[in-house]
């Protein structure tokens, strides 16, 4: 098939790719100077159906796109006619398929399943709020950014297609991802979004599909009839405590499996702070701290705090609290990749404006970048007013506060705590927080100021300070 120069006003690039329904364009807004993706609807398929029915429902699928505005969930700008085809303009997104990244990796990092999953059931937590079912999640929807940030793509699609349409969909490719009501033609709701999740939460788990066959007719009957083995008995690294999440998840009855998003979100947390290594003590938020120390603070290389490594450019002229502060506004648009992002560029960036660009790159462009940069740039414009501290003497305000040195079980448990809002990143926020706090209840208040919420920060100080 010839690829058009134009579709409505926009300019046709490339073909990005071609599917059940239709092709889907790289092209360009000549109006807002903006590449876009453009999905239309084959003439050839249109034959089969009963157009104008196609076509309609396409359009509504479009509007219920268009009401989702959610940072992981491919934007939806304009839906359009003309005498040949259908279309939508979506969103152009600079990444690459999970599918592809999946073949690529292997089994993930926790952490990058973590920031994967954490995102994607965020996606469809807002949809299904909405009134949106997916009905196809799978790894070739979901689209990966740099910095790890995901991108949902093609909601609603299987809801939306004819018989015959659903019918090629399922002789080209096998319904490893499709929940067994979906199968035998019952009715589906968002349970079956989170089915799809949770086979995708097995693969970034364990490197293999939990219904994977050598034939179509046998993925069905796994789907409807086997349970996939516990992931930590495929891959021993995998901790044993997602092996009961897992089981939930991929149940074969709807009622069985977790309710929402938000369920399933806060197991898939539960789960990853259980991962982690039980500390010793079992102190609550009013357990003791040990006497103050002057043992000089280390970071997580057992580098001295504020030497660079060997061979490293000249530091930023950017104070520790201001690099501090820089990391946990980041944190708030990519988690817990801010601190090693943060580190390399300060690394590499051989100015201050060079070191905010590099960053901003992990921010999603818009309002949220600009956000950012703005955040930003206000630090360093009060970290330059400040008076710099006489060469050889330390700052008064820092001689007049000693350094605390909390006990382990403490920390353990403000650990514990913290991470019911705010996943693995509590690991890197505690320690932070603990060399900056002169007591308890500093401690706590530093915390509480990573927790988005505001009932949730208020639950989170309770009984604490």
């Amino acid at each position: 098939m010839t690829i058009p120069e134009h579709i409505g006003k926009y300019t046709i690039r490339r073909e990005i790719g071609k599917g059940a329904m239709g092709t889907v364009y790289e092209g360009f807004d000549p109006v807002i100077e903006r590449p876009v993706a453009i999905k239309t609807i084959l003439a050839e398929y249109l034959a089969n159906v009963e157009s104008t029915s196609a076509v309609a429902r396409f359009k509504l699928e479009a509007q219920a796109g268009g009401r989702l505005q959610h940072p992981a969930i491919v934007g939806v700008y304009e839906y359009g006619e003309d005498a040949d085809m259908a279309f939508i303009v979506m969103e152009y997104v600079p990444g690459q398929q999970l599918r592809r990244l999946m073949r690529e990796r292997g089994r993930f990092e926790l952490i990058d399943v973590f920031e994967v999953m954490k995102q994607l059931l965020s996606a469809l937590d807002y949809s299904h709020k909405h009134g949106v079912v997916h009905r196809d999640i799978k790894p070739a929807n979901v689209m990966v950014l740099s910095g790890m940030k995901v991108k949902v793509m093609d909601f609603g699609v299987a809801k939306m297609e004819s018989s015959s349409l659903t019918q090629v969909g399922t002789v080209l490719g096998t319904p490893t991802h499709i929940a067994p009501e979906q199968l035998i033609g019952l009715p589906a709701d968002g349970r079956a979004d989170l089915w799809s999740a949770a086979v995708i939460l097995y693969e970034l788990l364990t490197g293999h599909g939990p219904f994977l066959a050598e034939t179509p007719a046998s993925v069905l009957h796994n789907v409807l009839h086997v349970d996939p083995a516990p992931p930590s008995s495929l891959d021993s690294s995998v901790p044993a405590v997602f092996d009961d999440l897992i089981a939930r998840a991929l149940a074969k009855k709807p009622e069985d499996r977790f309710q929402s998003a938000r369920d399933f979100t806060n197991a898939l947390l539960a789960a990853f702070v259980k991962s982690k290594p039980a500390p010793a003590g079992g102190a609550g938020c009013k357990a003791e701290r040990s006497s103050p120390s002057a043992t000089p603070r280390r970071d997580d290389r057992g580098t001295p705090a504020g030497k660079r490594p060997t061979g490293a450019s000249a530091p930023l002229p950017l104070p520790p609290e201001t690099l501090a502060e820089i990391e946990s506004s980041l944190v708030r648009s990519i988690g817990p990749l801010a601190k090693h992002l943060v580190r390399q560029s300060a690394m590499q960036a051989r100015s201050v404006e060079e070191f905010y660009a590099a960053l901003a790159e992990n921010v999603p462009e818009g309002v949220e970048r600009s956000g950012f940069l703005k955040h930003v740039g206000r630090l360093t414009a009060a970290a330059s007013t400040s008076a710099p501290p006489t060469p050889g003497r330390p700052p008064e305000a820092a001689a007049a506060k000693p350094v605390v040195v909390f006990d382990p079980a403490t920390l353990a448990a403000a650990e514990k705590r913290l991470a019911q809002y705010v996943g693995p990143l509590a690991k890197v926020l505690i320690k932070r927080a603990a060399n900056d706090s002169g007591d308890i209840g500093e401690l706590y208040h530093k915390l509480a100021e990573h927790i988005d919420s505001e009932p949730e920060r208020r639950e989170f100080l309770k009984g604490c300070v």
